[in-house]
């Protein structure tokens, strides 16, 4: 629904997708995100259990695409994703990202994600009393492209 959604309002819709995927950059999300299709050798789209009895859930991979450029901001603007986003006693790896459309908005800095001294300093994870969250807060400036091909009614 969302490229009908962002479709009906003009090709030159600024679009940032953002939250917590509960996927790591190592998936088949993260890939259909970053390259509008998932690559047909993706493990997450190739679990042959080789057991007829177990029916198969996903479509086919050559068939999981969107029509987006996306963008990740930090992927962009530092050149990698952040060495964590989500830290807690059982898991501390990247599960949220900031999707932005890259032909028409433009990330101009990425809040830089603390240290792991600095999010262990009250606790061994997170939450903890200087973190309410065991998600680490993504902040990016954006800079809107395009100019007078984004206005509405010549305002």
């Amino acid at each position: 629904k969302l490229p009908t959604f962002v479709m009906s309002r003009g090709t030159n819709l600024p679009l940032m997708i953002s939250g917590d995927f509960n996927s790591t950059p190592d998936t088949a999300v993260y890939d259909l995100l970053s390259r509008q299709a998932v690559h047909p050798g993706h493990p997450d789209v190739n679990m042959n259990n080789n057991d007829d009895s177990t029916p198969s859930i996903l479509p086919d991979a050559m068939s999981i695409s969107h029509s987006f450029q996306l963008g990740s901001v930090y992927n962009t603007v530092i050149g990698k994703e952040p060495h964590v986003t989500n830290y807690t006693a059982q898991f501390k790896g990247v599960l949220d990202y900031m999707w932005y459309s890259v032909q028409n908005l433009r990330p101009l800095s990425a809040a830089p994600i603390p240290e792991t001294q600095v999010l262990t300093k009250h606790g061994e994870a997170l939450p903890s009393t200087q973190y309410s969250s065991d998600h680490i807060m993504l902040i990016s400036d954006m800079q809107i492209m395009g100019g007078s091909s984004l206005r509405h009614n010549g305002t």
